[in-house]
């Protein structure tokens, strides 16, 4: 560094500057728990400079072999004391190499190793290690995970990863616990399934079939996955499998479709893949036999719409005419269907018969061919027949005959319903209601449903509505049938509704019914009578309100209405104040649950203005209700309307203010993953408090106080999941000014931060435990102690400490000064010291000199211009450094345009008037530098001084033309003008110009290999009449390329005043007279003779 500095004092920059290159640029030091590690760095230059230099350390605990190095290559050896240090320890720290190819940084990271387990595939020491081989070899990782070396290994992991372990411990190490393990700390995704094909469809099975399907996975990983099959015509051989049985990521999975299980027509069947995320269906359908399927049921569907108008035309809604047509155009079809089917025929002359059509019905009969006694003659026929000519002829003694024959059919056949009916309208017993209802509801027991059987019995309720006396399952499914084809008569419907309204218990069937009626008719007794039955029904659900609404509208007087009415009302689609009726109802008091209680209020707050007297008649019990709602950390969008309006921070008690700071942290948790029993919360201290049931409905309530906090899911089998589960959470209360009231109070009290405190340093303690491991005002204040307690005597670690506070922003004048005195390391580390240092006063000379000296060794100088004036103008100043700097910043202000401050130049004026020894580069700076600028009486006489010395020097260069005409005279510049050029270092120039006088010009250039100046700087002079002028050019070769600049051109400059020899010379030129020209010609040669005589050379 000395020879460096020296060489540079003088002027002598031709030192070679190596081109520095580093084999690595970031260290990472990995020290086993307890260890010194040992390493190294090697430096190498491109060119062929030899690299010398030193190197610092931003951390205390490494030590070098050598803090100086030399060589190509040149290797700088240290060590890393991580005695003392746990696993799982990171320090981050820099290299800073100070050498003559400049200043580097080299980053390092020291590891304190964590404990690790070998496996077969490798160290395991950290999640990502146990990532790695859980992809290898799952089996294995499983294996890894139970073990209590895991334990040990995530100790050392963050304390998020290192609790939820903990806590899973508990429950289960098993394959899926490892899987959520994973999922939970973030390495690896959830395994999710897809399907190749939504189904498959089969046709027309003769035997039983195998089918397959392709089951995918995402990603590596154990999932159980249990397969359920729809419809008992599937099965497959393995109901349970997981993603162990998968080959890379896919799996076939074979299932057998049953021929002997299938029906015609459609069959519908599915397999479902159960997974604890989702469930995937894959659907199979088997069409068997579709044409008979197509046809089969259509004549079940004429039939059914053939009774379904005449129930229409029953209730008047259609005539008979339309009916009939109709019904006779169906009947038609189903004969085209069925030909041979006599019932068709015996139908259709029933359907003449009912719509008066008495000649088309004895035709249809004429044709029909009876025989009773024909082999495999069915007799319900027959006696359909029997009944159907009965009807037509009208004939009493008949009638009586076919009755009897009826009557003896249906004692073997009592579960005919047809039989019954031709009976009821045979035997004349039966047109009593009352006996017709009898035999109908004896009928019923045999499970009779079609539609004329429930049409006769309602006809009977509507001849004689007292008949109703009770509501069994006869009546409400006759009385259902009715109000279903919309049949009631009003008399009737006012008769149901008061019957039913004596029921003691409430019923499904009959609030429909009840439903239907009111749609017909809208009565206040039909409404009184839903709303009662609803209330001894317990009915709350939503879909009832617009029941209890419509009643607290009429105004109806029912016990217990308004208590429903709130309990029904969706407070989220409920707009505008509640009813008057229902504020003044509840006004003493109320046994509605909290969510509604506190909706009641909130109305009252919301509208407050229309609300009036009634408002401050509640506010009372509204005050009091809000507090115990506080105090059960309840917590609804109606409660936080009565929280903002009622609590105030000047009434919060201590048990108050935890019950609010819950509320603002307590958030609402929803899965669409079925099957889940309560979610768990792992606090940031490891511990869980919180396990909460989850309801489908409702979800679970929460409290998250910190974003360390991590939620969990247990299911009904008793497994548990972490972010592998899809969830939404919703902070249900959060409110600024509410927050800030807690934050407030927990600074005051310290209530909620109640961290141990920690523990108070000393010396010894921080060089055993490093500084991050106490607060850094605590630190600051033992390193200052120490500094006086030494006497401020060099030590390295207490340098280390000083300046690692200084860096936190923590100094006094105690630090400052140590650190000024012994501190050195990297130049801009050492610049923000030294701009503390003049802040504070504390002297700063041998920082300034650390600095510049380190610039200068590694020609590494930006915005050093003042630190340098600090170090000059104190009284210590290295005088070799001194010209070293000024040589070295001139030489870039000259050579490669480097602006500098004032100060600089300044510092040279004044060496050059103490006629110390400058290099002629520093003098040449100063005099560019002062060549456009102003300047004092005392500056005039050195740089006239300087500028005569460069001129002697031969040192010439075109600004020095701008200083005063008796100088340039003196030293023989002012009748001159000059061409100046750069170039590229270690480059070669030539020069090309031709001269012209007046019209006269130079045929071709005149080329001229030019010497330098100075270094890489070429000046050309030529002295030119007022007539002349020089065109010229430069050429620059090196580096194998040719660089030409652009022609230029120079003359005299015609506003300077020349004198002299030079000025009569050029005043002869411009002489038109040959006489006067001849004159002034011997004029000169006077004056040359004189001078000849009078000044001698010796």
């Amino acid at each position: 560094m000395k020879n460096k500095i020296q060489k540079f004092s003088k002027g002598d920059f031709q030192l070679i500057r190596p081109d520095v290159i580093f084999d690595e640029t970031n260290l990472v030091l990995i020290i086993g728990e307890g260890e010194v590690y040992r390493g190294s760095f090697t430096m190498r230059a491109n060119n062929e400079g030899r690299i010398r230099g030193l190197v610092y350390s931003s951390s205390f605990r490494v030590h070098f072999k050598d803090q100086g190095f030399e060589g190509n290559p040149a290797r700088v050896e240290f060590t890393y004391d991580g005695r003392g240090l746990r696993p799982g320890h990171v320090e981050e720290g820099k290299f800073t190499v100070v050498c003559t190819g400049g200043e580097f940084e080299l980053a390092f990271t020291a590891i304190i190793e964590n404990p690790y387990v070998m496996t077969t595939y490798g160290k395991v020491q950290s999640t990502d290690d146990f990532r790695k081989l859980a992809i290898k070899d799952f089996s294995e990782a499983g294996r890894l995970f139970r073990s209590k070396e895991f334990y040990e290994i995530l100790k050392y992991e963050n304390e998020r990863t290192f609790y939820l372990y903990d806590n899973m411990r508990k429950w289960s190490l098993g394959e899926q616990a490892m899987e959520e393990f994973m999922v939970g700390i973030k390495q690896k995704e959830c395994i999710f399934l897809t399907l190749q094909g939504e189904g498959m469809l089969f046709e027309d099975l003769t035997e039983s079939t195998k089918g397959t399907l392709t089951l995918m996975k995402n990603t590596w990983g154990y999932m159980p996955i249990h397969i359920e099959t729809v419809g008992d015509f599937i099965r497959v051989s393995r109901p349970e499998i997981s993603t162990e049985d998968f080959v890379g990521n896919a799996h076939e999975i074979e299932y057998v479709v049953r021929a002997e299980k299938l029906h015609g027509g459609r069959n519908y069947g599915a397999l479902k893949f159960v997974t604890p995320y989702e469930t995937l269906t894959y659907e199979v359908e088997v069409l068997q036999n579709q044409e008979y399927d197509e046809d089969h049921r259509m004549p079940e569907l004429l039939l059914a719409q053939i009774i379904k108008e005449y129930v229409g035309y029953v209730a008047g809604r259609v005539t008979l005419e339309h009916w009939v047509d109709s019904a006779v155009e169906k009947m038609v079809a189903l004969r085209k269907l069925d030909p041979l089917n006599e019932v068709y025929q015996l139908m259709l002359g029933n359907i003449y018969l009912l719509g008066g059509k008495t000649e088309e019905a004895k035709w249809i009969l004429e044709n029909y061919n009876y025989n009773r006694f024909a082999i495999g003659k069915d007799p319900l026929t027959n006696c359909y027949y029997l009944y159907l000519t009965a009807k037509i002829r009208g004939d009493v003694n008949y009638e009586e005959r076919v009755l009897d024959e009826v009557g003896k059919t249906y004692m073997r056949h009592q579960d005919s319903w047809w039989l019954l009916y031709m009976i009821l309208n045979l035997d004349n017993r039966y047109k009593n209601p009352y006996k017709r209802l009898e035999v109908l509801e004896q009928q019923f027991e045999y499970g009779i449903h079609a539609v004329m059987f429930y049409l006769e019995a309602y006809l009977c309720y509507q001849e004689k509505p007292t008949l109703l006396k009770k509501l069994g399952t006869f009546e409400i499914q006759v009385l259902n049938f009715a109000t279903k084809y919309r049949m009631m008569t009003k008399e009737l419907a006012l008769y149901i509704s008061n019957f039913a309204s004596q029921q003691k218990k409430y019923s499904d069937n009959l609030f429909r019914i009840l439903e239907r009626i009111y749609k017909m008719y809208e009565e206040p007794m039909i409404l009184n009578t839903i709303c009662t039955l609803l209330i001894k029904g317990n009915k709350t659900a939503k879909k009832y309100f617009s029941w209890y609404q419509k009643a607290v509208d009429s105004d109806l007087k029912i016990a217990q209405l308004y208590e429903y009415y709130m309990m029904t009302i969706d407070e989220d689609s409920a707009h505008g104040p509640l009813p008057k009726s229902l504020v003044l109802y509840f006004m003493h008091g109320n046994a509605l649950d909290y969510k509604k209680a506190a909706y009641l209020y909130a109305s009252l707050v919301t509208h407050e203005e229309q609300a009036g007297d009634l408002y401050l008649n509640y506010r009372e019990q509204m005050v009091a209700f809000t507090w115990e709602q506080l105090a059960k950390r309840h917590i609804t969008e109606s409660l936080r309307t009565l929280y903002k309006r009622f609590c105030r921070e000047d009434e919060m008690t201590a048990e108050r203010m935890e019950a609010m700071r819950d509320i603002c942290y307590s958030y609402e948790v929803r899965t669409k993953v079925r099957g889940m029993k309560c979610v768990l919360v792992i606090e940031k201290d490891g511990s869980v408090r919180q396990r909460i049931p989850y309801d489908t409905k409702n979800g679970a309530i929460i409290y998250l106080y910190d974003k360390e906090s991590r939620i969990v899911w247990e299911s009904v089998e008793g497994r548990h999941y972490t972010d592998s589960i899809p969830y939404e959470t919703k902070r249900l209360f959060y409110e600024p000014r509410f927050v800030d009231m807690c934050r407030k109070y927990a600074a005051s009290t310290g209530f909620w931060n109640q961290e141990p405190e920690k523990e108070k340093p000393d010396y010894e303690k921080i060089q055993a435990k490093g500084i991050d491991s106490f607060e850094d005002k605590d630190v600051f204040l033992v390193c200052s102690r120490r500094i006086r307690e030494e006497n401020y005597t060099e030590d390295d670690f207490l340098s280390y400490l000083a300046f690692e506070m200084f860096r936190r922003g923590q100094y006094d004048k105690v630090t400052l000064t140590y650190l000024a005195e012994y501190y050195c390391g990297a130049i801009g580390d050492m610049k923000r010291l030294w701009k503390v240092l003049k802040q504070y006063g504390v002297p700063s000379y041998k920082v300034s000199e650390r600095i510049i000296t380190q610039m200068v060794f590694s020609e590494t100088l930006y915005e050093e211009e003042h630190i340098f004036e600090d170090y000059y103008l104190s009284d210590n100043v290295y005088f070799r450094l001194k010209q070293a700097y000024l040589a070295y910043v001139t030489r870039e202000y000259i050579v490669y345009g480097r602006s500098l401050e004032k100060c600089v130049f300044e510092i040279i004026a004044n060496e050059c008037d103490q006629k110390e020894d400058l290099p002629d580069v520093c003098k040449i700076a100063l005099l560019k530098y002062y060549s456009d600028k102003e300047y004092t009486g005392e500056l005039e006489d050195v740089l006239h001084q300087v500028l005569r010395e460069m001129c002697e020097k031969q040192l010439v260069f075109p600004y020095y033309m701008n200083y005063k005409e008796e100088w340039l005279r003196e030293v023989q510049l002012y009748n001159k003008v000059m061409a100046a050029y750069r170039c590229k270092p270690g480059g070669k120039v030539r020069l090309y110009y031709k001269m012209k006088q007046k019209d006269r010009e130079e045929l071709g250039y005149r080329a001229e290999a030019m010497m330098p100046v100075y270094e890489n700087l070429y000046v050309k002079q030529f002295v030119l009449y007022n007539d002349e002028s020089v065109n010229y050019y430069f050429q620059e070769s090196g580096n194998g390329e040719m660089i030409t600049t652009d022609k230029k051109t120079l003359k005299t400059d015609k506003e300077r005043v020349f004198a002299g020899k030079y000025q009569m010379l050029n005043a002869m030129t411009d002489m038109d007279s040959d006489a006067e020209r001849s004159k002034a010609m011997l004029e000169f040669e006077e004056e040359e003779q004189m001078a000849d005589q009078i000044f001698k050379i010796y």
